[in-house]
């Protein structure tokens, strides 16, 4: 079941939706970011090899174009045919030959054999010449008489069999320029000419072009010895790699290849005398070291990214699921019968509106369950109240008739009609089947009341009855008007000569909302007082209202009206008590109309239910 629950699926949702994507991303990058490189790379070692290989082939051919200034000096041609006796030839072949060393950076040694004296010169910058007479040359240039030019490749070096000096480095390696000379245009050979180059010359020209600690540059012949290398120990040895001497051997002139997890970029130089091979070797990890350092740079912001992300979507849906929780629990407990549960959830996003709203929903549902007992209560202590004030009501109302047909026989209407007015008053309060009554029929009530104590004070008061047409009709609780009018008379009005004034006006408000306004002009009611009232008629009070407008001797007070028209309405019911100037008291109710209407409806429903009539019967009480 867990796995089944929001909270397990919105986990498992969110970090498929950001984990896949984001290593899908990483990946996609890593192998954009690894060709791209790979481009890049392969881009920049082509132009720098091609610019190495153009670097060295002119190295070679300065070498090159040095050996043939001999051909230049037709007094060197003919020395090399004199007898080694001849001292000025001597001095003259070694002049030429000193020469080429300084002509050309690098040169360790030129060796010198001219075949017609027999005679060999070996020239170094340290030392003097050294010269002596062979029958043969040297065995290492033997094999070179038949070429014009060529290139032996890398070897150590040595002094041509002639004895070692202290200045001799038998174990620095050199690669060495062959060149025959011959009796132009015979191909006759004079004299063989070796030319031995230092491999630092070909290390200031290549050490440009790679990175000793991460790459590998090779020079190979094309018989596939190194003839120089960033690593000393394979230096003229042979190559075994056997795709690397295939593309040695092979018709292309540059390109790449891969093996051996390394990309390998070549390129051969093409002279008259020599083909060799520029090689670079970059490994993958050096190549595709800048990927590996991204991916591992996105891969760290991705484990940070997906550790926010795995905390904020616990966090989310706890955030979400949470509040489901606390309203499920909620909602167990109130299904138990607990209708008084704190319902508490201080947030402001939707999950606070909702429990906001569950809260007002159960204070309504509570309200309507108190209001109901309440007006049941009500009802039965009005019924209790009717009758035990309801002592045999046809016996009161036969004696008020027959006092009545006696002052009509006595002549004395005015007390007939006060009597009729005293009997309707009392018919009126004792109609307890009717909870709701018109403002009509309140009104008439009220004037019957007031007919009364006008017969008591007589033109010491005056009421007036402003009732707009309307309102008349408009449904409402009975008994609300005639007990504030009350107060008046018992607290308000003015016994010493100041005439009495009571005035009821009525209008209905835009939105369906009854205005009757009650005003008098007694006795202004006490500021501390009348604050008080005002707070507790607002409902933020916590006493009970004042005795002589909360109502005494089992009389219906202001609090009593208040609260039966709250009963009465689900809504706030307007209930203000405010002094006019420079005396007198206003008391003013507002009732929604809407409401009275639902309870008419009802009521009307209740009353059927009770006595069985139906909708279109009417029952009446004749007393």
């Amino acid at each position: 079941m867990k796995f089944r629950s929001i909270r397990s699926r919105l986990i498992l949702f969110m970090l498929l939706a950001t984990t896949v994507p984001l290593l899908l991303s990483i990946t996609i990058t890593y192998i954009h970011t690894k060709e791209t490189i790979k481009e890049q790379a392969l881009e920049e070692n082509r132009n720098l090899i091609y610019q190495g290989k153009v670097n060295l082939t002119n190295y070679l051919n300065s070498i090159n174009q040095a050996s043939l200034t001999l051909y230049t000096d037709a007094n060197f041609l003919r020395n090399l045919r004199k007898i080694p006796d001849d001292y000025r030839a001597v001095a003259e072949v070694y002049t030429s030959l000193q020469n080429i060393l300084n002509t050309v950076h690098g040169i360790e040694r030129i060796y010198l054999h001219a075949t017609q004296s027999g005679q060999s010169t070996l020239v170094t910058p340290a030392i003097y010449p050294k010269r002596e007479y062979r029958t043969e040359p040297y065995i290492s240039t033997q094999g070179y008489e038949k070429y014009t030019t060529a290139i032996e490749p890398t070897h150590k070096s040595h002094d041509y069999g002639f004895p070692p000096s202290p200045t001799s480095y038998s174990d620095k390696m050199v690669f060495t320029f062959h060149r025959s000379i011959t009796n132009v245009p015979s191909e006759k050979v004079l004299a063989l000419l070796a030319i031995d180059v230092s491999l630092d010359s070909v290390a200031d020209i290549t050490e440009q072009l790679f990175n000793k600690d991460k790459e590998q540059l090779l020079v190979v012949d094309q018989g596939g010895t190194v003839v120089y290398s960033g690593r000393d120990s394979q230096l003229g040895t042979q190559i075994t790699d056997k795709e690397l001497l295939a593309r040695i051997k092979g018709t292309q002139t540059e390109g790449f290849f891969e093996s051996g997890g390394a990309m390998n970029v070549f390129e051969k130089m093409q002279t008259p005398y020599t083909e060799w091979t520029i090689i670079k070797r970059i490994p993958n990890s050096t190549l595709y070291e800048r990927a590996r350092q991204l991916t591992q740079i996105n891969a760290a912001i991705a484990v940070i990214a997906l550790g926010i992300i795995i905390f904020g979507t616990l966090f989310i849906s706890i955030r979400i699921t949470e509040p489901i929780k606390r309203l499920t629990s909620y909602m167990n407990r109130i299904q138990s019968g607990q209708l008084d549960v704190d319902i508490s959830w201080n947030r402001q996003d939707e999950t606070g509106i909702m429990f906001t709203r569950f809260r007002q929903m159960m204070d309504t549902i509570n309200n309507l369950i108190l209001r109901e007992y309440r007006l049941e209560l009500a009802n039965k202590t009005n019924q209790l109240k009717a009758l035990q004030a309801q002592i045999n009501p046809h016996f009161l109302y036969n004696t008020l008739q027959s006092i009545g047909t006696l002052a009509l026989q006595n002549n004395v209407p005015r007390i007939y009609a006060l009597l009729s007015s005293l009997a309707k008053i009392m018919r009126y309060s004792m109609r307890n089947n009717d909870v709701l009554v018109t403002l009509r029929d309140e009104a008439d009530h009220v004037r019957l009341y007031l007919e009364l104590q006008k017969e008591r004070f007589g033109d010491q008061l005056v009421y007036t009855l402003d009732l707009a047409p309307d309102t008349l009709d408009v449904s409402m609780p009975k008994m609300i008007l005639q007990p504030l009018i009350e107060n008046y008379f018992k607290h308000g009005m003015d016994h010493e000569g100041r005439q009495g004034m009571v005035r009821i006006e009525s209008h209905m408000r835009e939105d369906g909302v009854l205005q009757i306004r009650i005003e008098n002009n007694g006795s202004r009611i006490e500021p501390e007082k009348l604050a008080t009232l005002q707070e507790q008629l607002a409902g933020r009070g916590t006493g009970e209202l004042e005795d002589e407008w909360a109502g005494d001797n089992g009389e219906i007070g202001v609090r009593n009206v208040l609260l039966r028209l709250q009963l009465y309405t689900p809504h706030d019911v307007g209930m203000r008590i405010e002094n006019l100037e420079p005396y007198g008291v206003r008391i003013s109710l507002e009732i929604d109309t809407e409401d009275m209407q639902d309870m008419h409806t009802g009521e009307n429903k209740t009353a059927e239910a009770r006595t069985g009539a139906g909708p279109g019967e009417v029952h009446t009480e004749e007393n």
